[in-house]
């Protein structure tokens, strides 16, 4: 493969891993439904791991950045040692790469699409640029090496072409996580709506940190937006939260005019006191009547209304706590100035969502462009007197 062609591949498929990075950018900073990854997908099942914020930033964040420099490195690298240089950043984006779809298959067991792009693009890109630092290296006469420069190197138009089509890959992809297309609700959820209101359904797990946090945001939510808004508590105990359930048993056992009371009572609540019997003592300050609020919690009724409320959250979601639905907008996680966001949205009837073909299209446009300009260049170079310095490049390398 001719140096030619190793620097179009390299500099596609960094391209291809830059604007992967920026759709994740958008999802990662989407304040509703992702534009790309829905909220079922491996995608999300990596944002909410341990691994998608190392040093608390988003992990695409940083290979925004990094793919953006590597871009620009590719286009700029002249010197053997700056081939070298650009060899061995993207060594380790490709070692970074292996590792992250290591994690993907054993620890988080889910395959985000798009991260998988940005480490297949890494290691493709990793492969072109040794192979063009080892092309430079055997270039050992001055001749040869120079025969190497005029066909790996670009020309002012084609380095223009090029670092638009970078701008592209990072610009395209967050303009469209601003207009997602939004699926559509799901028929339990949808039937819960109120015509003329924003409803919000938030799944909930009463011993869950991160829901008691958001609790009051709610209430202040609530405050601000009046009527506008109705917010609707579902339950989804987690297994591992031993009060949990018992808890979403006493909610639901609760009088409908009473619940907003018991729900910050039991929000508010050690762990250790969420029993059933418990949970009698818990809500004494409501005055409920505590022989038929024990025989409501041992009911089979209200356990079914829990499991119907769980089972509806592990097809919408099972991601994570909490998860609200706001309108037609999905916030997952303690964000309350994104449900804010999302809300405002929904009462201004939502922006018209951007097809994700036309970003597709858009994306083939640039990186296409971009291409044809390194091969017209090449063409246009190819004529008469151009051989004989490809003939010293190939001679070149076979000296090295």
């Amino acid at each position: 493969m001719r140096p030619r062609h190793l620097v179009l591949l390299l500099r596609l498929s960094l391209f291809v891993a830059l604007a992967a990075s920026a759709a994740l950018v958008a999802d990662y900073q989407s304040m509703g439904d992702p534009a790309f990854c829905g909220v079922n997908s491996g995608c999300s099942a990596v944002r909410v791991s341990g691994y998608a914020y190392p040093f608390g930033v988003p992990l695409p964040n940083l290979g925004l950045a990094a793919f953006a420099s590597l871009l620009g490195g590719s286009l700029l690298a002249r010197t053997r040692g700056q081939h070298l240089l650009l060899a061995l950043a993207t060594s380790l984006g490709g070692l970074v790469a292996v590792y992250l779809l290591a994690i993907q298959a054993f620890e988080v067991k889910a395959f985000c699409a798009y991260c998988v792009a940005v480490d297949l693009g890494t290691l493709v890109a990793a492969a072109a640029a040794i192979t063009l630092a080892l092309r430079a290296r055997r270039a050992k006469t001055s001749e040869a090496f120079d025969a190497f420069a005029r066909d790996a190197h670009p020309g002012g138009a084609e380095l223009t072409t090029w670092a638009a089509a970078g701008l592209a890959a990072i610009g395209l992809p967050l303009l469209w996580g601003k207009y997602p297309t939004l699926p559509a609700l799901p028929p339990e959820i949808a039937t819960l709506q109120t015509p003329g209101k924003v409803t919000l359904v938030g799944f909930t797990d009463f011993e869950c940190p991160f829901c008691r946090r958001l609790n009051p945001e709610i209430h202040h939510i609530e405050e601000k937006y009046g009527d506008r808004i109705q917010y609707l508590r579902k339950m989804a105990p987690l297994p591992r939260h031993a009060g949990a359930l018992p808890a979403a048993k006493a909610y639901i056992c609760t009088p409908p005019a009473q619940r907003e009371a018991a729900a910050a009572l039991l929000y508010s609540t050690g762990p250790n006191l969420l029993t059933d019997d418990g949970a009698v003592d818990v809500l004494k300050p409501l005055g409920l009547d505590p022989e038929e609020f024990k025989h409501c919690l041992d009911a089979p009724k209200t356990m079914a209304l829990v499991e119907t409320d769980l089972e509806l959250y592990r097809r919408v979601a099972g991601l994570g706590l909490p998860f609200t639905y706001v309108g037609r907008r999905v916030v997952l996680g303690m964000r309350p100035d994104h449900i804010v966001e999302s809300i405002e949205l929904e009462l201004a009837g939502g922006n018209p969502g951007l097809p994700l073909w036309g970003l597709v299209v858009a994306l083939v446009g640039a990186a296409g462009a971009a291409s044809f300009m390194t091969v017209r260049r090449r063409e246009e170079e190819g004529g008469p007197g151009a051989a004989p310095g490809a003939a010293a490049g190939e001679a070149g390398d076979k000296a090295g």
